[in-house]
């Protein structure tokens, strides 16, 4: 809660009270206090606007309180309160406005324009509403707004004195209501030249009065007994002034207190009158405050004369204040009702009524407004200032770490250059080493499966979609001396792994050199399995057939190259032979996984460091320019074989001989045979 300071202003008949107020969250404190005498040379000498404007520019001085609102008490002797009645119970607040303004012609003592008026306490029945009319003159106002020109500040709200006491008894009297909830209490504010009466019901004033007998009237008798001077018979005043015991010195108090209470009688009746009630007194005690109100046994001769309990009245109680912190409120609380009354309703409220000038309110309403404006300009200007200050820190820091991050991105380029070397260098070295798929791994693979030309012979060989392995086609034509042979060259494809797929078209039959030839047209798929199959046949010199596969035709081979003959110690296999039984792996050992032995190639094979990628590239290609060669030599030799078949055919009696020769020659000339039979042009 924001914390919001008020000073209250009583400009009393011998004085002028200023009380500072000040509410937080834990209430409603007194901060300062200010009592400034007014000069007088005469009991009821009437004092001078100068003088009052002095003094109340002295306390405002002592308060201190430059920030702060002023609330005005005015008191109730120009005051003028009417209860009206009757008004149409279906008034709405916007109609309670002008049917108040219409009465108020009526009832008020003076003019209307010559008048301000509020009302409060409105009271709704079924049948009719009642509202408190409160008003007095203009002329008043002003004056009493004019006390305050030497402090340049204008009053925010005014209210009068009777209205000010009833809201700080009423504070105190709302814990007292269950106790007593039928008792009246009437509080009397005995002051230097009036004494106000306001009768409370409960926690609401119902009737108030003033009436012009206070503790200057008690001045003016001791004036008059000895004829001295006003500071003189003041001062007999405090020291003689007792109602407790008789005597000569005494006498002007009796006198005085007489009138006192014949004036309380004189409002008890009137307000049983406008009260109407009857009976019984409905006064159930009296409290006395003011400055007149501490002559000694005054309390206990007016509740021995009225047959009421009566009692000093501290005002402080109503604020919870037991032992005040200053000075000048445990000096003077007895005549701060009226300043207390009106702090304690500025802050809160309880009573909506205000007898401040439309004009001045219009003026304080566009004056908050400016200072609205103002303050909003100022916070806006505030902000805009703050966003340019910091935008401009902002766009200094942001281009300090621009300069930085140049800085570390000048000094990354040197090593950037040399990753993209690495890396395009590993890249080369990674595609070289991906498994491919070429025409000659599969030309290569049917070579050393079928290596003897004797059983079935390819006439024709196709390939479709080889750039997609997974899509591609393999069609080609063979030839056999027999059904049995396509068939089983078909089981042995479908069991080598690598063909899928397997179908064969209609086998038909025709007559070479007169002999019968059987032809048919084979066309399979390649496993997803098979570039890995060649990939290690070509660079890690392992088999691609299943395990025995290549024993299973050694031994066939060599049944066939024999005749009836058994091979002697002479026997050499021939170069297809010894080369599938090499890179076939042991029958018991399960293939390695083909991507780890391509890796391990690539890092332990050519040295394990980054910086020998480029001759990793190099051995690499050398690898595969010798697979591709011996690839070539094998087709080569294939060809060779087929066609010595096809010359078997028709001279199998020298062909026997020539085999025979073949196993006595020397293997100089064996190797000679070779390299001419190389030089033969392929038959396809």
């Amino acid at each position: 809660m924001a914390k919001k300071d008020v000073v209250a202003v009583d400009i009393g008949t011998n004085a002028v009270k200023l009380v500072e107020f000040e509410l937080t969250s834990s209430g409603i404190g007194v901060v300062a206090v200010s009592v400034e005498p007014l000069p007088r040379q005469r009991a009821l000498e009437e004092i001078g606007a100068e003088a009052i404007m002095g003094a109340v520019q002295r306390a405002w001085k002592n308060v201190r309180a430059h920030r702060a609102d002023v609330a005005l008490a005015l008191p109730r002797l120009f005051v003028t309160s009417r209860r009206l009645t009757n008004l149409p119970p279906s008034a709405t607040e916007e109609q309670l406005d002008g049917l108040v303004a219409m009465q108020a012609e009526t009832e008020l003592p003076f003019r209307v324009e010559d008048a301000i008026f509020d009302y409060h306490d409105v009271r709704r029945s079924s049948s009719s509403v009642s509202v408190e009319l409160v008003a007095a003159k203009r002329q008043t106002v002003e004056a009493w707004m004019g006390y305050l020109k030497p402090i340049n500040i204008g009053p925010k709200s005014i209210l009068p004195s009777s209205l000010a006491i009833a809201v700080l008894a009423g504070k105190q009297l709302e814990t007292a209501i269950a106790e007593t909830p039928q008792a009246m209490t009437m509080v009397v504010d005995i002051g230097a030249g009036r004494t106000d009466v306001c009768l409370m019901s409960g926690s609401k004033l119902v009737f108030s009065r003033s009436f012009p007998v206070g503790g200057n009237n008690l001045t003016r008798l001791y004036e008059d007994a000895a004829n001295p001077d006003f500071e003189l018979a003041e001062t007999r005043k405090l020291t003689h002034a007792t109602l407790e015991r008789q005597s000569e010195a005494a006498a002007p108090v009796d006198e005085w207190a007489n009138r006192l209470v014949a004036e309380l009688n004189r409002s008890i009746a009137g307000a049983q009158r406008e009260l109407q009630s009857e009976g019984e007194n409905p006064i159930g005690a009296i409290w006395l405050c003011g400055g007149g109100a501490r002559v000694p046994g005054l309390a206990t001769y007016i509740g021995t004369r009225l047959g009421i309990p009566t009692q000093l009245w501290r005002p402080l109680d109503a604020l919870g204040v037991s032992e005040p912190a200053l000075e000048a409120l445990e000096a003077f609380q007895d005549t701060l009702a009226v300043a207390l009354g009106v702090g304690v309703n500025t802050l809160t409220a309880p009573v909506a009524l205000d007898l401040l000038p439309k004009e001045e309110r219009q003026k304080l309403t566009q004056a908050e407004q400016r200072r609205r404006l103002v303050i909003s300009v100022a916070a806006a200007l505030a902000l805009i200032v703050g966003l340019a200050v910091g935008g401009f820190a902002w766009t200094r820091v942001h281009q300090a770490k621009i300069v930085e991050l140049d800085a570390q991105i000048r000094q990354l380029r040197v090593p950037e250059a040399n990753a993209k070397k690495a890396l395009v260098n590993e890249l080369a070295v990674a595609d070289l080493l991906t498994p491919r798929l070429t025409p000659l791994d599969i030309l290569r693979e049917l070579s050393i499966r079928f290596a003897d030309r004797t059983q079935v012979a390819w006439t024709t060989f196709n390939l479709s979609r080889l750039d997609e392995p997974e899509k591609a086609k393999v069609t080609f034509t063979v030839e056999a001396n027999s059904h049995e042979a396509i068939s089983k060259m078909i089981g042995a494809m479908g069991q080598s792994g690598i063909f899928t797929s397997l179908k064969s078209g209609q086998i038909t039959s025709t007559e070479k050199d007169r002999r019968p030839v059987f032809q048919a047209q084979i066309t399979c798929n390649l496993s997803p399995e098979s570039i890995q199959m060649f990939a290690r046949a070509r660079y890690l010199h392992q088999g691609t057939q299943p395990p025995g596969e290549g024993n299973r035709n050694v031994a066939e081979r060599g049944e066939r190259g024999s005749g009836s003959q058994q091979g002697g110690e002479g026997d050499t296999p021939t170069p297809a032979d010894s080369g599938t039984d090499e890179m076939m792996p042991p029958p018991d050992t399960e293939p390695e996984d083909t991507s780890f032995e391509i890796r391990k190639m690539g890092k332990d094979e050519f040295g394990g460091s980054d910086d020998a990628l480029p001759q990793q590239g190099e051995k690499a290609l050398t690898v595969e320019k010798k697979a591709e060669k011996a690839a070539a030599a094998m087709k080569a030799k294939a060809e060779l074989e087929f066609i010595g078949t096809k010359k078997d055919e028709k001279k199998p009696q020298d062909d026997a001989q020539l085999n025979g020769s073949q196993k006595a020659a020397p293997p100089e000339k064996r190797a000679a045979d070779e390299k001419s039979s190389a030089d033969i042009p392929n038959k396809r």
